[in-house]
């Protein structure tokens, strides 16, 4: 198994854009960018765009680019390969697709996402999953909104507890440590 980071920040704190530059700094095979937003309207286009932009800069930078993969649900099954270095981004709109998109695995979302990111983890030299701090705003959801966040505190405790990812909290575009 490869290693696994886990970086973890609230909307807008910089943890995509950590994410990419140490994913491009470190790689030494093909660099994966695993992208699961689905266009769902002008906003989500919108940061779609924005992201691209940010890779292709990124990689400038670099001196490399990023193969992308739209992978909006069955991360497992992208095409990550033995020595290859990945990004997924996101886990939030990962979840969100297995849970609600037809092509999704509802119920068995957080089995299904455990188990493709444990095999992208034993393919890849590095893989690093980006996800949104969605625990600190309160309560007073629906039940479809607390379930989605419980699940996801779930999955952050998986990917550390028994995945042994190391947690990488970012702020302010900054490592916190």
């Amino acid at each position: 198994m490869g290693e696994l980071l886990l970086v973890y920040g609230g909307s807008g704190s910089g943890k995509s854009a950590w994410a990419e530059r140490e994913l491009l700094a470190r790689a030494r095979g093909r660099a994966v960018y695993l992208a699961t937003m689905e266009p769902s309207g002008e906003e989500a286009a919108r940061r779609i765009r924005r992201h691209r932009a940010m890779r292709e800069g990124h990689g400038r930078l670099a001196g490399r680019q990023f193969v992308t993969l739209e992978r909006p649900v069955d991360i497992g099954g992208a095409d990550v390969r033995p020595g290859n270095w990945a990004l997924l981004e996101d886990l939030g709109n990962l979840l969100a697709n297995e849970i609600w998109s037809p092509a999704g695995a509802g119920e068995g979302a957080r089995e299904r996402i455990l188990s493709g990111i444990g095999a992208l983890a034993d393919r890849a030299e590095l893989l690093i999953v980006v996800s949104n701090d969605v625990f600190g705003d309160g309560g007073g959801y629906d039940p479809e909104t607390e379930r989605y966040i419980r699940w996801m505190g779930e999955l952050h405790r998986e990917l550390a507890c028994t995945m042994g990812a190391e947690i990488v909290e970012i702020v302010c575009g900054l490592r916190c440590r």
